[in-house]
């Protein structure tokens, strides 16, 4: 009797993905059985990332096929997660992919956007959920889609809750400042008297 040790290899018996070798023992009579669930066919090749090997249905050798369980999904429309409900064989559907969006902590005004021709995230102007000012005045300004940039008149750094006096935006310096009407140059002179 040979001391070299002998491999099944064994198999899920509701996916038939492949689990690994089993070492064999043979029984006392000198015969090598082979445990349920699996076969004495070893793999010829290995799964690579995202597949699996699964026995074929007749039993007599392992295919590679796409495995995407356990992943985390993300829908490309909302950048939200995504329940991962695929089967061994089974490929993510249009409009989910294993990419994770840029995580954002709301502190600056962008978003996730899927770009469908590279097929990765990218970050995009939002400033949809942020109230807007008139940088002239000091008013509110209408909303801003998502994706869009400010407009040049516009700004969401909020003016002084309290003034008493019209206010201007200055872009250079990023504040608001009082906004004093200048004189026309042709007015006449006030009277001192």
């Amino acid at each position: 009797m040979s001391n070299e040790p002998r491999f099944a290899h064994a198999f899920d018996p509701i996916t038939r993905a492949y689990m690994g070798p089993v070492r064999l023992q043979p029984s006392p009579d000198g015969a090598w059985y082979l445990p349920d669930r699996t076969v004495d066919i070893a793999p010829k090749r290995t799964a690579g990332e995202f597949q699996a090997l699964r026995l074929s249905e007749d039993g007599k050798r392992w295919d590679v096929v796409a495995d995407y369980r356990n992943r985390m999904l993300w829908d490309t429309r909302t950048a939200m997660p995504v329940p991962n409900r695929l089967a061994l064989g089974e490929k993510p559907p249009k409009g989910v992919t294993l990419a994770e969006p840029f995580r954002l902590d709301g502190t600056t005004p962008q978003c996730n956007a899927w770009d469908d021709g590279q097929g990765l995230w990218v970050l995009q102007p939002d400033y949809s959920g942020r109230p807007l000012w008139n940088k002239a005045d000091g008013t509110f300004a209408a909303p801003v889609p998502r994706g869009q940039s400010l407009p040049p008149s516009v700004t969401d750094h909020a003016p002084p809750s309290s003034r008493s006096v019209p206010v201007t935006y200055v872009d250079t310096s990023e504040t608001w400042v009082d906004a004093v009407p200048a004189e026309p140059e042709d007015a006449p002179p006030a009277n001192l008297s």
